[in-house]
């Protein structure tokens, strides 16, 4: 399984494991929730399925990484108390709560979500004074006399021992009590998700022509070499900041990320050219359509390699791929900054405010003591939290202004004020969204509609988008429309073709 599809079972499973009855009851009973156990090569984005499936299902999350953990601070100190059995006093040892259930507990209380993910990570790699507590856990959902709370999802995530030396084999036993999912790397499944997390276009450029250094691992008893998705995740988010600080990207910074020689190599030379490349051509221009720049990309298309049609290519959707993204960031903002103003509207009236000037302050205050919550307990997903983020402060901003305007001083200004940036903004958004179209026609419009290798990378790289996918149907386009039918019947004539063959 990759992991595009463990993320989905991951989600199915909490919602299966949380769904209730007409009585309130869990539909599933606690005994026969299984936990999930992920167990996959590392690198490849376990950690962030959980967290991200949990937003998701807008449940808690809390996460333990277990090679951190000692038997004391997973069971719980000993003390002694004193009992009665059959009229004699003894002494008994108890244990204080685990530090991981009391988080559990906390998380409840805290953000007042009752349901929630437990993840521990590196299971299978726990010292050997721990492992029996570890197994006792995930056999009955109990450290000591400590058990998870009812609404509570427990999974866990390993690696392969071939990956780890320190890797515990599960018995049959504990096996048969889990819901074991194993997971592959698989560049199919990210690619998808690099193009709409803004991936750098070399990267995407050289995995599309290399797929099989997406994931690499070579060991002996001397040296290891590997490449995994994270370490190519990490690297595009470092060559990104790299370029906007005009910073020099060398062999040596790329083989920080690529911990293999050859690869390193290959992916810094292939980094340079692309860059030179990039430079050369006008695709931006292309774009927002300009004649010449249109005319020279059409050369590159009729004269050059295959390999150079695919770097145009992703050039093209790394220019609309940053479009995108901040119309998406500065869309939801927008959403963000209408639902904001409601909410302050309705905190005025609950506090008996006299105006909204005078309930700015104490509102700004609590929704950050809700956002210090969220973030603390994984009940949003990281790009949520910087919405939210930029949403107070988008507030706080607007709010300076007023008082900085001049002629401004009845209550009701402030609310005129506020909704009359929101307006601006929405216009502008419109704007933005018009211009992006025309960007998609344009670069359809460069390939003359004839069908080609290099278009169909094209026009397949945005239906995979989802970005791109959500953005044409709210700005539906008779060209892409046009081009997507073409796609989607010359797929199905090649599947025809290749049966018809097999036969």
């Amino acid at each position: 399984m990759n992991i595009k599809d463990a993320k989905q079972e991951i989600i199915h499973t909490i919602m299966a494991y949380t769904a209730k009855n007409e009585w309130g009851g869990y539909e599933i009973p606690a005994l026969r929730q299984r936990p999930l156990l992920l167990i996959g090569p590392p690198g490849i984005g376990k950690t962030a399925v959980m967290s991200q499936a949990a937003a998701e299902c807008s449940v808690g999350f809390v996460s333990y990484t277990m090679t951190h953990h000692t038997r004391q601070s997973a069971i719980g100190l000993p003390y002694i108390e004193h009992r009665s059995f059959g009229g004699r006093e003894y002494a008994v040892t108890e244990y204080t709560m685990s530090e991981i259930i009391a988080s559990v507990y906390r998380c409840i209380e805290e953000s007042g979500c009752r349901e929630g993910l437990l993840f521990l990570d590196e299971i299978n790699c726990v010292s050997e004074t721990l492992a029996p507590a570890m197994l006792q856990f995930l056999q009955t959902k109990t450290f000591g006399s400590h058990r998870l709370p009812d609404g509570w999802v427990l999974a866990a995530a390993g690696n392969p021992s071939e990956y780890n030396k320190s890797v515990r084999e599960f018995d049959i036993a504990t096996l048969d009590r889990l819901k074991y999912i194993p997971v592959e790397a698989d560049y199919d499944a990210w690619r998808p998700y690099a193009l709409e997390s803004r991936i750098h276009g070399a990267i995407l450029s050289y995995l599309d022509t290399h797929p099989e250094q997406f994931y690499v691992l070579k060991q002996s008893y001397s040296s290891k070499a590997f490449a995994t998705a994270r370490g190519w995740e990490d690297l595009s988010c470092l060559l990104l900041e790299y370029e906007a600080l005009s910073l020099p990207v060398t062999a040596e910074l790329i083989r920080q990320y690529l911990h293999t020689e050859e690869l390193s190599r290959d992916f810094s030379g292939y980094y340079h050219w692309y860059r030179a490349r990039g430079e050369a051509l006008p695709v931006a221009a292309m774009l927002k359509g300009d004649d010449s720049a249109a005319a020279a990309c059409r050369r590159l298309l009729a004269e050059g390699s295959f390999e150079e049609q695919l770097h145009l290519v992703h050039l093209m959707l790394s220019c609309i791929g940053n479009r995108l993204q901040s119309l998406r960031e500065e869309s939801c903002q927008q959403k963000a900054f209408r639902d904001a103003l409601e909410q302050l509207a309705r905190f005025q009236k609950q506090q008996r405010l006299t105006s909204l000037q005078t309930a700015v302050k104490p509102f700004l205050e609590r929704e950050r003591e809700v956002l210090d919550i969220r973030k603390k307990h994984g009940l949003s997903s990281e790009q949520e939290i910087r919405s939210m983020q930029q949403t107070l402060y988008t507030l706080q901003d607007a709010a300076y202004r007023f008082y900085a305007a001049d002629g401004l001083s009845d209550p009701e200004d402030m609310l005129q004020f506020f909704k009359k940036e929101a307006r601006a903004k929405e216009l502008s958004l419109a704007q933005a969204a018009s211009s992006i179209l025309l960007m998609i026609e344009n670069g359809i419009s460069l390939f003359s509609e004839k069908e080609s290798a290099a278009f169909t990378v094209f026009l397949s790289s945005l239906r995979q988008n989802p970005l791109a996918q959500n953005f044409l149907n709210q700005h539906p386009s008779e060209a892409c429309e046009r081009c997507f039918a073409r796609l989607d019947f010359t797929s199905r004539e090649e599947a025809l073709r290749k049966s018809l063959l097999e036969q």
